[in-house]
């Protein structure tokens, strides 16, 4: 009702709202205890200062329509954003008994809890995957408790929208030891790749953290597609070890749905939310005794710590392939004329078809921004003839976040980048030919087989970096004949044949 009060008036957010403690950090800002000043309701209010996050205006747009879109119980609710100056404020629910990562902090979960957990995310996965979306960022983290025990999705940042279009997503996006197999190597997938991340977060659940933990996030996107799936080891029941295997099955379509694992004996006889209290109980005791050290654990000194030293790996990783994305920015199409309107690869929000879906596999194209903006509340209070409740897109705010609209067509896997034809020609052979060399090597001579397992890592490499940024073989094996040949002095017309030669062997 004080949302539809304030149309038609001018939104100042910091006089609607009063800010108060910090309570950790989302997706693009930093997220504030606040409170609705006409309502004396309690909510979140993420602050995203839009000049400092430019390269992320098309995420920040992504979790707004999202979330917007979303009514159910089990995903976080979206109240409003707000635009002042450069100042994105986003009013969301307030969820007071912390992220399901904060409570372990307190001690471990019993099989009970996690059950409870687990259902009441697969419930919200029920929705989500009813209305075309992916999560696609599944994690201890990103699952909110209200004081009252009841469990929430959260985070929405990199979530994505299926629609008519295509098949499946493939955009490299997630977190790397909550990543899906088919995620990581780039293949079309579909909202089976949340059911993979809910069995990662059930391991992470029982143990305090996900399988891999101990190893550095770039090796283990190499190691997720070539090893066996995480098992559930230790003194955990049979039933909870099954749901787990379950989920972590590598072939997708043998993965249950949401709706089909809320069926599992493990879920079934989980007991209501409220028992879940304890738990916030014992979380808020424990934040008492140590102090005003535990914020959030996305807001904690040891996160920041190791985002010094692991980069972006550790964190969400929220871009599609930079190649395809520029190849999409600057692609021309006579069909297709150019509009000065701000890119975005914001999946569309329009409602979907009134069509049933087809199982589990649905499809995914991207929209013009203002079609799929419109739905929004965003209020900008210093446009002066712009009324409350029009929707204002990211085109209002500074110029200079524009750029070219691409064509409207979808994005499928066959708009990937080729790769360096020195990548299949030269430096895939000579690794299979070393690695021959090696188990040769181990047969007769006993050396360490772990060499062989080396180059497999090493053609892993090769590989991921070639989705990432498409030719760079190329540009590495040009690189060390210009360097061996200069030291040569060998002359430059031979120096071109050479790196002909690496690229077209034949």
């Amino acid at each position: 009702m004080a949302q539809q009060q304030r149309r038609g008036m001018q939104i100042d957010p910091e006089i609607c709202f009063t800010k108060m403690d910090k309570i950790g950090k989302g997706s693009f800002g930093e997220v504030y205890k606040g409170l609705d000043n006409e309502t004396k309701k309690v909510v979140a209010i993420k602050i995203i200062d839009l000049e400092e996050a430019e390269d992320e205006i098309e995420d920040i747009q992504q979790e707004i329509m999202v979330l917007s879109q979303c009514d159910s119980p089990y995903v976080t609710k979206y109240y409003g954003s707000y635009l002042k100056g450069a100042k994105l404020w986003i009013i969301m629910e307030y969820l007071g008994g912390g992220s399901a990562l904060d409570l372990m902090k307190a001690g471990s979960f019993t099989e009970n809890d996690i059950a409870i957990i687990l259902r009441e995310i697969l419930k919200g996965l029920d929705y989500l995957h009813s209305e075309r979306k992916l999560h696609r960022d599944i994690k201890a983290a990103n699952v909110l408790l209200s004081e009252m025990g009841d469990v929430k999705l959260a985070d929405f940042g990199v979530a994505g929208q299926l629609t008519n279009t295509t098949n499946k997503r493939n955009t490299f996006v997630g977190t790397p030891f909550w990543m899906a197999p088919e995620v990581i190597k780039q293949s079309a997938y579909d909202t089976k790749a949340d059911i993979w991340s809910l069995g990662i977060t059930a391991i992470e659940l029982a143990k305090g953290e996900p399988p891999n933990s101990d190893l550095h996030p770039m090796r283990v996107l190499f190691l997720i597609p070539k090893n066996n799936p995480p098992q559930l080891t230790g003194n955990f029941s049979k039933l909870f070890k099954e749901f787990v295997e379950l989920c972590l099955n590598k072939d997708p379509n043998n993965r249950p749905s949401a709706k089909e694992l809320l069926r599992h004996p493990f879920i079934r006889k989980a007991r209501k939310t409220t028992y879940l209290q304890e738990l916030i109980d014992r979380y808020q005791r424990w934040k008492q005794e140590k102090g005003n050290d535990s914020d959030s654990d996305s807001d904690s000194d040891e996160d920041v710590q190791e985002n010094e030293m692991e980069g972006d790996w550790i964190m969400t990783i929220k871009e599609a392939d930079k190649e395809l994305k520029e190849q999409l920015m600057n692609g021309n199409d006579q069909n297709h004329p150019v509009s000065t309107q701000p890119i975005s690869h914001v999946p569309n929000k329009r409602p979907a078809p009134s069509v049933p879906p087809q199982g589990n596999h649905y499809t995914s194209h991207s929209n013009n921004i203002n079609d799929g903006m419109k739905h929004l509340d965003v209020r900008r209070n210093n446009v002066p003839d712009r009324e409350l409740g029009r929707p204002v897109s990211m085109a209002t705010a500074p110029q200079r976040h524009a750029a070219p609209q691409p064509p409207q067509r979808p994005v499928s896997q066959y708009d990937i980048p080729r790769q360096s034809p020195s990548l299949s020609s030269t430096v895939m052979p000579l690794l299979t030919q070393l690695k021959e060399d090696y188990r040769e090597d181990y047969r007769r001579r006993g050396h360490p087989i772990q060499r062989t397992e080396a180059i497999d890592e090493l053609k892993n490499a090769f590989d991921l970096a070639e989705r990432s940024c498409s030719g760079i073989t190329d540009d590495l094996l040009t690189g060390v004949i210009g360097r061996l040949a200069t030291t040569a002095r060998v002359q430059e017309v031979d120096i071109r044949r050479a790196v002909d030669k690496v690229k077209r062997p034949s």
